[in-house]
């Protein structure tokens, strides 16, 4: 890739930069700014009572979606934030979603982030029963989409002739506990298992064994075409020192974990795995917390070893499955994936902030170490905005609708919290 083209995305992941420097003009009604919630419009409205504000806030949203392959999606997703105790400086969240489809599909996950003992502990989950399918391009980010594809959520909703499908079961227990070391660091270990069986692979079914991406990398790699596992421990260490971990104004978080997976503990071949992440928060209108500037870049490489292909690095596939808005889940994939990503938050109702809106932009770049294709030689973004309603101002906690934009590719997205 030139220099120039380097330079152009550079150029537009800072796009919101220039920003600091109009809102640092406050019109007198910004000046009277005070943060509300629906719950308050409702009571202002007399069509509710006013209640005495909790330390917790659940979240119930319904999901349909459709997909070829998958066939229609209904479900339901859920949020819960809370704090342990009224002192406590930080919030938990779990969240969960329930799907399933006409096709029998099957989509159960439970997804968490608790902080205990005083705040001193923090323990990380993901677990995940599928029955799924998914989508995939082989590796890296030189390949193009040929075909205009429509996703919500990250799902599909039509067919791209140039995407392989996948069908598959997996099994996920990912739980890390992290005790506090000094102020806002923890380090931990964790525990990860994850177990990929009735892998059906429409394309090798249908006699193109040189075409299959899954089935030439896992023969390659030694890896059998239908199921494998991959059982490991892994070091981890947090920084975390964000005023809200909803949906923060201030502050910086970093983790750095460090997977090993063993074959005498099941994984069907040995590897090593790490993961880098950093986000940071900045307020722009000197501490009103009204328009936010937001940085979150990770990067996931594979240090030793093999990785099954559906375990390997890609867009989508982090914790909360909140990277890539634009593209389908999977889109991109390598055996070394970095991710960044710029977002200004900012409000639409002036004095009561109950509605908010977004703008962002992401860069994607994977490699494909065995066709020489590195890290950063292609670069793919995505774009767009949304609209934020404030649902619980004391956890924080907005309903989230937006549409991204990306190469041959739209998607919607609706939930419960930040993207990231």
């Amino acid at each position: 890739m030139s220099c120039m083209n380097k330079l152009i995305y550079s150029v537009i992941f800072f796009i919101p930069l220039p920003l600091i420097g109009i809102c640092q003009h406050d019109t007198a009604a910004s000046s009277q700014f005070v943060q509300k919630d629906v719950k308050d419009w409702l009571v202002q409205k007399k069509w509710i009572k006013p209640k005495p504000e909790k330390n917790n806030f659940l979240l119930v949203i319904p999901i349909i979606a459709s997909n070829p392959t998958a066939g229609f999606i209904f479900g339901v997703g859920l949020t819960y934030a809370y704090k342990l105790s009224p002192n406590a400086l930080r919030i938990s969240t779990v969240s969960s979603n329930a799907t399933y489809s006409t096709n029998k599909m099957v989509n159960l996950n439970v997804k968490s982030n608790i902080f205990t003992l005083k705040d001193r502990l923090v323990l990380n989950g993901d677990w995940r029963y599928l029955v799924n399918s998914e989508t995939t391009y082989g590796l890296g980010t030189h390949k193009r989409g040929s075909t205009s594809i429509v996703d919500v959520n990250g799902y599909a909703t039509g067919s791209d002739s140039s995407a392989q499908p996948l069908k598959y079961n997996q099994i996920r227990i990912h739980e890390v506990a992290s005790m506090q070391m000094i102020p806002n660091f923890f380090a931990g270990l964790g525990l990860h298992w994850d177990n990929f069986y009735n892998i059906d692979d429409q394309t090798l079914k249908n006699g193109d064994t040189a075409g299959s991406y899954h089935y030439q990398y896992s023969i390659a790699k030694g890896f059998k075409a239908d199921k494998y596992d991959a059982v490991g421990l892994s070091l981890n260490f947090l920084f975390d020192s964000r005023d809200n971990q909803i949906d923060a104004y201030k502050g910086y978080y970093g983790n750095i974990n460090y997977r090993v997976n063993f074959t005498e503990l099941g994984s069907s071949r040995a590897s090593s795995v790490l993961l880098a992440e950093y986000r940071s928060f900045h307020s722009l209108d000197h501490g009103r917390n009204r328009h936010t500037l937001a940085f979150w870049a990770y990067g996931n490489f594979v240090t030793s070893g093999n990785v099954p292909y559906l375990l390997l690095p890609a867009l989508g596939y982090d914790q909360r499955q909140r990277s890539g808005r634009g593209y389908t889940f999977g889109r991109f994939r390598g055996e070394d994936l970095v991710y960044g990503e710029s977002e200004y938050r900012f409000p639409v109702s002036p004095r009561t902030g109950i509605l908010g809106g977004v703008l962002f932009v992401n860069v994607t770049t994977a490699s494909d170490r065995q066709n020489d294709v590195r890290l950063f030689d292609y670069l793919r973004a995505g774009y767009g905005g949304g609209l934020r309603i404030m649902l619980d101002k004391k956890t924080r906690t907005r309903l989230e609708v937006d549409a991204g934009i990306a190469n041959h590719s739209l998607g919607f997205y609706l939930g419960a919290q930040e993207t990231f």
